[in-house]
């Protein structure tokens, strides 16, 4: 019963994460927002907001426990990651003008945007305390087999100036150092961390408005186009087809694949060492596990127009999977719930 709960308690949270997207939608569409301000916003979430909520969490009295669970989170993190990356090269082996941008749409996830202000409402710190470890997996991939995708070369400056891996390498010193951050310091850091949930929402929903008018035309065209076959859309409709199936893949496919990783680990750990904390060690798996059914990362646009790549098929990945994510995260951490009580884990 309280799986069930947790998995309406998912939906619920989401839903609401939903309406302020709507509302930053609506701002965005009546103050007609630029990109230059969509950018400064997404900047200011990225390498100012998100650091300070990951800081934050690092805060805390040291737990020789909490430090071996986010070493075994770092690692489930890199193993679910890398199976999604296994995935998308298997899925994706053809080359086709836009299957570098599924590849690292299927791969990268909105864990930041979308997993930290969830897992923050649901397990509260410890939880992202936890999803460090998937943090650090992602950003370290982003920049190696992401940035290789459509760079086809690799960015190790990337990773080491990010402000999020220095966020979680700053906060680790915090937390294993006897001293703690004084409150005239920890207390606004709190307070910017705490603007994560809104200002992620806010600029998901600005992503949306900002779509321009003629994609938004052509691709309702396009879909009528399904019914027609008009001739004139048929690059169209293999676009709209791959989004689909990209969805898929990232929602679905690889949402099960990870399920069945972390349902797996636990089985053996249990069976290994049944003295393990068990209900860190459901906790640590199910904060993968929601960081890893997210839907398709905002950095996938921005690597596409960095690049020159297809922007408009990223940008309808990107929000198409945001859309769908509403109702495939709770399915599916229901399914893993269901899992864990069949088998009494």
């Amino acid at each position: 019963t309280c799986m069930i709960v947790l998995s309406a308690e998912i939906f619920s949270k989401l839903l609401v994460m939903m309406v302020i997207a709507l509302t930053g939608f609506i701002f965005a569409k009546i103050c007609k927002v630029s990109e230059r301000e969509e950018k400064f916003l997404s900047k200011l979430l990225l390498y100012f907001i998100n650091p300070c909520l990951i800081f934050n969490s690092f805060n805390v009295e040291f737990d020789k426990t909490q430090f071996y669970g986010l070493l075994f989170s770092a690692g489930l993190s890199f193993l679910v990651t890398f199976t999604m990356i296994f995935i998308a090269e298997i899925v994706f082996h053809r080359k086709t003008p836009f299957s570098q941008i599924q590849k690292i749409g299927t791969v990268f996830t909105n864990c930041g945007f979308i997993g930290i202000p969830l897992i923050m409402a649901i397990y509260g710190s410890s939880g992202v305390f936890y999803l460090m470890g998937y943090i650090v997996a992602f950003n370290i991939l982003l920049w190696t087999y992401g940035y290789y995708q459509v760079a086809r070369k690799i960015n190790f400056k990337k990773i080491i100036i990010n402000p999020n891996i220095i966020a979680v390498l700053a906060g680790i010193l915090i937390f294993v150092s006897p001293v703690k951050l004084p409150e005239i310091i920890s207390y606004p850091v709190s307070l910017i961390g705490g603007l994560n949930t809104a200002t992620a929402m806010i600029l998901l929903g600005i992503l949306f408005g900002n779509l321009k008018k003629e994609w938004i035309e052509k691709f309702f065209k396009t879909i009528r186009s399904f019914f027609t076959r008009d001739a004139i859309y048929a690059s169209g409709r293999k676009k709209v087809c791959a989004i689909l199936f990209t969805t898929f893949v990232r929602l679905i496919l690889c949402g099960l694949c990870s399920l069945g990783i972390c349902v797996l680990v636990i089985m053996t750990i249990k069976k290994i060492s049944p003295g393990f904390d068990y209900d860190t060690l459901v906790l640590i798996c199910s904060v993968v596990l929601i960081a890893s059914l997210c839907p398709s990362g905002i950095s996938v646009s921005s690597l596409a127009c960095l690049f020159d790549k297809d922007t408009v098929f990223s940008n309808f990945l990107v929000c198409f999977t945001h859309v769908i994510c509403v109702f495939t995260i709770p399915l599916i951490f229901a399914l893993f719930d269901s899992i864990l009580l069949f088998f009494s884990l």
